[in-house]
């Protein structure tokens, strides 16, 4: 007759089926930052149980345990980055220190009269930051994502957080509002700025419009780039995304992208309208810097 399974039993069999994660799974390069900051912070709860379950079977007494025990982690979680970068994924001394909040912690929960007051009180403080930057993150991200139409028009302090490329919100050139964006291209084959994560849904809007200024005395040939999440994670070749050129004259530019060009730009498929990723905005063979600013960028149903 099978013997029923005891907690310790189960918590080894858990820390056991999770491992493998560090590895294998996880949310795609293509998730809202919020989900690949949530899935990060399971580094806490795995050291958590983990040290629990060490603590279980090998109770801490005194303090040098308690630093041989932090140690150890501290290495076990190098090793564990180091293999991680061999595999293909980033080296995060942050998912370090998260791994020695969640031994802290444990240690704290099984053997507290061990541990130095301080050393617990910078683990919680880590932790509540940890946890204020995830629901900051969640409500940006959700915000950004149910703002339709509007994609970005430069009127809130967090406007930069997902642009590579833009330097500065300005009071000082704007199409509409109080603010716009700029970014100060220097001369080269490919200058621009791109948008990443977008607002992902497209579908039910016609165009997408955006404000561009042209500050020099000559016609800029600016290339708008789009793609979506497939694209995102393939090969990104040429032909599988939206790419068109249009003119800027001196000034203010009003363009206009048509979404159905934009859906039937990839070869051999249809691009994916609620699954949008990247918007980009670049100059080819820019021969002088250049101060572009944008503006009221967002989708329209005309």
């Amino acid at each position: 007759m099978l013997r029923p399974l005891r907690p310790g039993h189960l918590l080894v069999i858990l820390v056991l089926a999770v491992t493998p994660l560090f590895f294998i799974g996880g949310p795609s390069a293509v998730a809202l930052p919020f989900i690949r900051y949530g899935w990060n912070l399971g580094h806490i709860g795995f050291f958590f149980l983990a040290t629990g379950l060490y603590c279980s079977f090998r109770p801490i007494t005194r303090w040098p345990q308690v630093a041989l025990v932090l140690a150890s982690i501290f290495i076990l979680s190098l090793l564990l980055e180091l293999i991680q970068h061999q595999v293909g994924r980033d080296f995060s001394s942050r998912d370090m220190l998260r791994n020695l909040v969640g031994a802290t912690l444990a240690l704290f929960w099984r053997a507290r009269a061990h541990l130095h007051p301080s050393l617990i009180s910078f683990a919680i403080l880590l932790l509540l930051l940890d946890l204020s930057g995830f629901a900051w993150t969640a409500q940006q991200d959700l915000r950004r994502q149910n703002r339709a139409p509007l994609i970005e028009n430069f009127e809130q302090g967090d406007s930069l957080a997902h642009w590579h490329g833009m330097t500065e919100i300005s009071p000082d050139r704007v199409s509409e509002g109080r603010f716009a964006g700029q970014a100060r291209l220097k001369a080269g084959h490919f200058s621009g700025v791109s948008l990443a994560p977008t607002l992902a849904d497209w579908r039910g809007y016609q165009q997408l419009q955006l404000q561009a200024h042209n500050p020099s005395s000559r016609v800029q040939v600016l290339t708008v780039r789009i793609n979506d999440r497939a694209h995102e994670l393939s090969a990104q070749l040429y032909s599988d995304r939206y790419n068109q050129s249009f003119e800027l004259t001196p000034g203010w530019n009003h363009i206009r992208v048509p979404l159905a060009a934009v859906q039937s730009a990839p070869a051999g498929r249809a691009m994916a309208m609620d699954g949008i990723y990247r918007l980009g905005l670049f100059f080819a063979q820019l021969d002088a810097p250049l101060l572009l600013t944008l503006d009221d960028i967002r989708l329209t149903s005309d």
